[in-house]
C-alpha cells in the first residue's frame, strides 16, 4: 500500500499500526464494536490494494470504482471503470473535452498527480556526463555512477535529489 493511514467509515483510523479516534488521540479504551468496524474496513482496504499491486494496477483514491493500468506507451494508460466496466485509453497530455466533472478524466488526472514524468537526469544511465544546475545556482559537469551523480572534485550526491533544478546530457551527445 502507498499510504500508511487508512480512515475508516466511523472516523476511526489506523496510521503505522496504531488505532486513532477522529480527534487524533490514541485509541487506548476498550472500543470492540466501534473499533471492529474499522478493522473489517482496514483488513478489505489492505487486501484490495495487495490486490491491484499483484495485478499491476493503481487504483484511484477519489474514485475506488476506477484502476489505471499503465500501457507500453509511457504516455498513454488505459482507464477501466470496474462498476460499468466503462474503459479508455487515454494519453497524459489529453485535456478535460467532456465536461470538468468527467470522472475517467479526472481519475486520469489524479494518476499522473500520483505518478509525475521524470526528470531527464533521474533517468541517467552509470558513465554518462551531465552539466546539471545544483540548487539553483552553479553548474556542474558530474558523471552518472549507479544511483549518484560524482563531480569532479569527488563530491557526490544522489540523483533524485530535490536540489537539482536543471541538467542537461554532454556524453555520449544526444542524438535528435
Amino acid at each position: 500500500m502507498s499510504d500508511t493511514r487508512f480512515t475508516a467509515s466511523n472516523g476511526l483510523y489506523v496510521e503505522n499500526g496504531q488505532t486513532y479516534l477522529p480527534d487524533g488521540t490514541r485509541a487506548t479504551a476498550d472500543l470492540s464494536s466501534v473499533r471492529a468496524v474499522l478493522l473489517i474496513e482496514y483488513g478489505a482496504h489492505k487486501a484490495q490494494a495487495e490486490r491491484d499491486a499483484a495485478l499491476g494496477r493503481w487504483r484511484s483514491v477519489e474514485h475506488p470504482d476506477w484502476v489505471v493500468y499503465p500501457l507500453e506507451r509511457e504516455d498513454h494508460v488505459d482507464l477501466l471503470n470496474e462498476r460499468n466496466l466503462h474503459r479508455l485509453t487515454i494519453p497524459r497530455s489529453a485535456f478535460y473535452h467532456i465536461e470538468e466533472e468527467d470522472e475517467a478524466y479526472a481519475v486520469k488526472a489524479e494518476y499522473w498527480a500520483a505518478h509525475p514524468e521524470p526528470k531527464p537526469w533521474e533517468l541517467a544511465q552509470t558513465g554518462e556526463v551531465w552539466v546539471l544546475t545544483v540548487d539553483g545556482d552553479d553548474t556542474r559537469v558530474v558523471t552518472s555512477v549507479g544511483f549518484e551523480f560524482q563531480d569532479f572534485h569527488g563530491d557526490c550526491f544522489r540523483r533524485l535529489s530535490d536540489s537539482i533544478t536543471a541538467g542537461r546530457r554532454i556524453w555520449p551527445e544526444v542524438s535528435a
